[in-house]
Parts: C-alpha cells; sequence; structure tokens
C-alpha cells in the first residue's frame, strides 16, 4: 500500500509546535543564482569554544573571512579602536580549530572600541540595556558592541532575540542593508532558530528604509504560510517601501485596503505620502487625502501645510491653495513667503475668486508689505473674471489715489470683458460718475477704456460717434485735468471707423486749441481719415507735418496708404504712393545710392574702381543682358521720380548721385 506524503503545513506546526524543534530544512529565503555567500553578521562573533551543536556557526569561507574582519581593526565607522589587547594574536585559523602552530583554546584579543560602562554590567543588565537601544533607536554600532561582550566575549548563545536586535539595527539609514538582512535570517533558518513575527516585522522595518522588494515578498509570504498576521505596523512599513520604489499607485491601494480595516494612518506616514506626490505633481490626489485626513479630526505638521501650499502654487492648482490658505493662513496658524502668496493670488485671480484675493492683500499689508501695481492688477482681474464690473473700476481709482500709475497692463482685462460681454458704454459711463458722486478719484485710463469700447463698437454701430463725442464734452467733470493724447487718439479712430470726418475735425481742433501735442498715432489716424475721404491734399499736407517731427509710420499704416492711393490718379496720391517713407523699395533704393555715394571716396582712396557697365554686358548672354537693361531702366525712372519730388519738395537734404545714374 502507498504513503501518502506528510504535509508540514501552518496548521501542523500550530497543532504540534513540538515538532517544528524536528524539521530542519532548506531555508525558506534561497539564496539567488550567482548571488555569493551572505554575510552573517552574528556568525562572526559567535564564542570561541562551540558547545556540542555547532548551530550558531559555519566555518564556511565567507564567514571565516566575516569574522576576520570583524576581528580585526577593520570598522564601518571609520574611528580608531580603543581598548587594544594583544596578548595572542589571530592566525589565519577558525576559533576553535585545532592547528599545527596555535593551541585549540586561545584568549581572543579585542580591537574594536567598547563603551566602558559596558565592560562591567552584568549579562542581564547587558540584555536590558540591548533591549532598550533596540527600542529607542536602533543603532547598529551599539547594538554591535552588546553583543560582541555578549557572544563572542561571555559566550552567551544567540538566540531570536539576539538576531531581531541585529536586524533591527540595519534601520541605520546609512550602515544598514538589506543584504545583511537576508543573510541573518537565512541563518536563522539553517541554525534552526525560528524567525518569530517580531523578528519578520523588524526585517520590514528595516527595508522601509533599504528597500529591496524580492525580500520583501519572503518575507510576507513566509508570514502568510506560518499564518502570522501583518500588524498595523508592518502595514505601514511595507506601504513606505513601496514609496521608497516609487510603486506610488501600489502604495495607495494598500493604503485603501488599511482603512478598509480600520487602520489608522500614522502621521508619518501620511506625511510621506504627501511629500512623494507633490513631487510627482499629483496634487488632485493630495487635495483628496488631506480633506479626508481634516474631516477624521487628524492634523498635520505645520512644515507639511507650507510645503503643499508651496507645491500648488507652482503648478497652479487652485482648490488645493484655496484650501490650505483659508484653513491655515487665514486663522494665523502658517505665515508663507511673498512668493506664494503671490502665486495665490494669481490663481485667485483666474479663478475670480475675489475673496480670496482680497484676503491675500489683506495678509501682505498686515506683513508690513506695500501693495504694488502687479497685486492691484491681480484684484482687477479677480473682480473682471466674477463679472463685478463696478468693483474693478473702484479699484482703479484706488491705485489713482494711492498714486500708483496706470498703464496698460491695469486696464487690458476690463476692456476685455467689456467687448467680449457686450458692455452698454453708456452704463459702464454711469459707473464712473457713480464713483465721481462718491468723492472718488477717477483715472484717465478708465475714461480712455471707454473711448477704446466706442472706438470697438463703431465697427457695427456707427452712431456710437454721438456718444463718443458726448463722454468726451462731460469728460471734465470726472477728470480735470481733460483728456491726453491717448484719450484723443481713440477718439479719432472711432471717427475714422465710423467714416464720420467732421466729429474727427472737431476732435482735431479740440487738440489744438488745448495745447496736447500730436504724436505719430494721431497723424495716421488722421491721414487714414483724409484719404478715406478723397482728400489727398490735406492728407499730404498732414504727411508732410508727420515727416517734419521725424515720426515712423507703421507697417499696418503703409499698407492702407498705398491701397487707398493705388486706385487714384490724384497729383498728391501718387506723391504718397511712392513716397520713400510709405514704399519701402523706394527707401530701400535711396540707401542703395547713399550707400554708393559713401563707398566711391573710399575706392578712390585705395584704388579700387568698379568694373565698367560696358565690360559687364559683354560677358552677359542675350537673356541676362536684356534683364539688366530692363532693370537698368527701372532705377532709372525711380531716380527720376526721386529727383522730381525733390526739387518739387525742396528736400535739401536728399541728394541723388545723378553721375552714378548717367554712368550706368
Amino acid at each position: 500500500m502507498s504513503r501518502r506524503a506528510l504535509v508540514l503545513d501552518g496548521l501542523w506546526y500550530s497543532l504540534c509546535p513540538s515538532f517544528a524543534a524536528l524539521n530542519v530544512g532548506r531555508s525558506k529565503f534561497p539564496r539567488s543564482k550567482g548571488r555569493t555567500s551572505r554575510v552573517n553578521p552574528l556568525s562572526s562573533i559567535a564564542p570561541t569554544s562551540s558547545p556540542a551543536r555547532h548551530c550558531y556557526s559555519t566555518i564556511g569561507d565567507n564567514t571565516r573571512t566575516t569574522y576576520n574582519a570583524l576581528y580585526h581593526n577593520e570598522r564601518r565607522d571609520g574611528t580608531e579602536p580603543a581598548n587594544n589587547y594583544h596578548d595572542d594574536p589571530p592566525n589565519d585559523g577558525w576559533p576553535g580549530e585545532e592547528t599545527n602552530t596555535r593551541s585549540p583554546r586561545r584568549h581572543l584579543t579585542r580591537t574594536h572600541k567598547v563603551q566602558a560602562d559596558l565592560l562591567g554590567m552584568t549579562n542581564e543588565r547587558l540584555e536590558a540595556r540591548l533591549q532598550d537601544v533596540v527600542d529607542r533607536r536602533p543603532n547598529i554600532r551599539h547594538i554591535t558592541q552588546i553583543l560582541r561582550l555578549l557572544i563572542r566575549d561571555r559566550h552567551v548563545q544567540p538566540n531570536a532575540r539576539h538576531y531581531k536586535a541585529l536586524i533591527l539595527a540595519n534601520t541605520d539609514n546609512e550602515r544598514g542593508s538589506p543584504q545583511l538582512v537576508r543573510g541573518l535570517l537565512e541563518e536563522m533558518e539553517s541554525n534552526g532558530i525560528t524567525a518569530d513575527s517580531g523578528t519578520l516585522h523588524g526585517a520590514l522595518q528595516v527595508l522601509a528604509v533599504h528597500p529591496d522588494y524580492l525580500l520583501r515578498q519572503e518575507v510576507l509570504n513566509k508570514m502568510r504560510d506560518r499564518w502570522l498576521t501583518v500588524s498595523p505596523a508592518g502595514w505601514h512599513f511595507v506601504v513606505a517601501g513601496l514609496l521608497r520604489e516609487n510603486q506610488i499607485e501600489l502604495a495607495l491601494e494598500h493604503v485603501a485596503l488599511m482603512e478598509r480595516k480600520d487602520i489608522f494612518i500614522e502621521n508619518w506616514l501620511h506625511s510621506i505620502i504627501v511629500y512623494v506626490l507633490c513631487d510627482h505633481g499629483e496634487l488632485d490626489e493630495v487635495y483628496k487625502l488631506m480633506r479626508a485626513r481634516v474631516d477624521h479630526g487628524h492634523d498635520m505638521t505645520k512644515q507639511l501645510w507650507t510645503h503643499v501650499l508651496t507645491t500648488a502654487g507652482a503648478h497652479d492648482h487652485y482648490a488645493m491653495a484655496h484650501y490650505v490658505w483659508r484653513r491655515m493662513v487665514e486663522l494665523g496658524y502658517m505665515h508663507p513667503l511673498f512668493g506664494v502668496c503671490d502665486d495665490v493670488l494669481r490663481m485667485a485671480a483666474k479663478a475670480g475668486d475675489t475673496e480670496l484675493a482680497n484676503s491675500v492683500l489683506r495678509y501682505i499689508t498686515e506683513s508690513g508689505i506695500a501693495l504694488g501695481r502687479e497685486q492691484y492688477e491681480r484684484l482687477v482681474e479677480a473682480h473682471v473674471a466674477a463679472g463685478d464690473l463696478p468693483a474693478a473700476f473702484e479699484t482703479l481709482c484706488t491705485m489713482h489715489e494711492t498714486r500708483i500709475p496706470l498703464v496698460d497692463s491695469s486696464t487690458e482685462s476690463v476692456l476685455a470683458y467689456m467687448i467680449q460681454s457686450k458692455v452698454d458704454r453708456r452704463e459702464v459711463w454711469q459707473m464712473l460718475k457713480r464713483l465721481k458722486n462718491e468723492k472718488r478719484s477717477i483715472p484717465l485710463d478708465s475714461v480712455r477704456v471707454i473711448a477704446e469700447l466706442c472706438k470697438h463698437d463703431a465697427h457695427e454701430d456707427p452712431s456710437v460717434v454721438d456718444d463718443g463725442v458726448g463722454f468726451y464734452k462731460e469728460l471734465y467733470t470726472l477728470c480735470p485735468e481733460g483728456a491726453d493724447v491717448r484719450v484723443y487718439n481713440a477718439l479719432i479712430r472711432m471717427c475714422r471707423t465710423a467714416r464720420n470726418r467732421e466729429s474727427g475735425m472737431f476732435l482735431v481742433k479740440e487738440m489744438a486749441s488745448l495745447g496736447v501735442i500730436p504724436n505719430g498715432t494721431t497723424f495716421e489716424s488722421i491721414i487714414l481719415m483724409c484719404l478715406d475721404a478723397g482728400n489727398f491734399r490735406s492728407g499730404y499736407m498732414y504727411f508732410q507735418d508727420l515727416v517734419k517731427r521725424e515720426a515712423a509710420l507703421s507697417a499696418e499704416t503703409q499698407s492702407e496708404i498705398r491701397a487707398i492711393c493705388a486706385g487714384s490718379v490724384d497729383e498728391f496720391a501718387m506723391r504718397l504712393q511712392y513716397h520713400p517713407y510709405v514704399r519701402d523699395d523706394v527707401l530701400q533704393l535711396d540707401e542703395k545710392v547713399q550707400e554708393q555715394k559713401e563707398r566711391e571716396p573710399r575706392n578712390e582712396k585705395f584704388g579700387r574702381h568698379p568694373v565698367p557697365p560696358e565690360v559687364r554686358r559683354m560677358n552677359m548672354s542675350a537673356e541676362e543682358r536684356r534683364d539688366y537693361n530692363k532693370e537698368r531702366r527701372k532705377r532709372k525712372r525711380r531716380l527720376l521720380a526721386i529727383e522730381r519730388n525733390r526739387a518739387e519738395e525742396g528736400w535739401d537734404e536728399w541728394e541723388v548721385d545723378n553721375g552714378s545714374a548717367k554712368t550706368e
């Protein structure tokens, strides 16, 4: 009859614990193929005279090397040894072995520094000291010193408690190693010492500091096979190790499983999770975790709140920044830097959160920092994004009253909102009048914004000119200093867009009577308005005024002048069309002529003479000669046109090299 194999599983060991001592099988922590033997630290400090059963020390070559390394003066911390005894220097053999030159029983020499207070302690006190070091903060140096005294010097046989202490010593972030932990676990199984739950949890704690995914799985499988439950601390160590390996999704799954098991997440693990998620930009997950943490009545450190707020500002995460600011900064628990406040203010302006924007400005003011134009502009943007146009104009009045000069960026958000929302210009003007009745100082840029709105509306509604001129006539009731050139330019552009030349000339006369100096933009608007009306002569005269002021036309205006004058045979239209300031090709030709004129004296000085045109034509083909003659005639006509304009208009500074033209 065949026999069934006896399966020794976890249930068998639970029901028959006495049988576990008889089962000394192969290790549950197999060595990887091609990997060298592990260093067994506890074997290296075994007693000199081993007992009858050699369970705690092996005599392999690697273990001998480890013992010799600990026996001699080889220290990992690099300090000099103390309490050295050299009564009997060690030989190459293993302690306890008989050699031809040494006695089998000899005294060991201490070559490592041991604290003086440890030498006078009894074994019981040393065990208590060892447990105290393990409980407080495992330190590989202190634990190794105590174990040397107990095991090597006083011949105490190592047990599971000693292995656990040495495993926990590897939580040292500088000297610890997962390879040493693997070697200790393998040595325990090879020596028949069962690793209890505390020892395996100690291994998980080490792997939280020095992650090793394979060893962690082996430890967890070992605990599952022996029906050992992972404690809440063990779950924390597993999640911490996964985070160290950047397995964030798997770590969050373990955290969710811990919550389902009603395991409280300790503050240190929660902080690590938040820091790792912030480093990877996962602020949505951070926001969810922190909200859940606070809702359960648990608090976090101020350093963590500050880091989250800074990261939220850097990644434009409005929800996270709003939550941290309202919960920590407004209540006075946290004091962020000015750069962080500016980031929060920018996000509040973008989201239209006026309460948060005002809170940030209030915090900056209470911190003793004067508000600048950028901070007020952020507040204006917040009011505009929230659709509160009167509050935006009120903020502009506040800027004007605090003597902060307004620029284009101060009002561009207001203008864009009014154009996009199609706000009634009359209603906006009434807003300014109400602010004036409230004794507020109205900045002229607020009036200019309304003029810009009228210019935009003139494309679809030409009757907007009447409203714009009416606003201009009431302007002195709002701004006693009167309109500036920018307001006039906007109104004149409005008249040109609506093709209302009479109102435009009225505004031009107003500028002249009030002594407002026009700029290039003003002349461009007037010139185009005259050309639209067909008055090329007046347009040409205004163009001459622009030239005398040494102003330059924009590329857009040049294109419009050429397009309008191209369809006319008027003399002044021709002059405008072919003027060097209007046509780039004529201006470039004039620059070439001037350059040739300046180059000739230098050529004469150095004896360099250009090749005569006759010689160049002799070397040309028939097609090249035809193209050359065509280009030459074209240049000649342009030079004659320039000369004619010079004679008629009296350009004293304009000189044309006729000699070079005749030479060609």
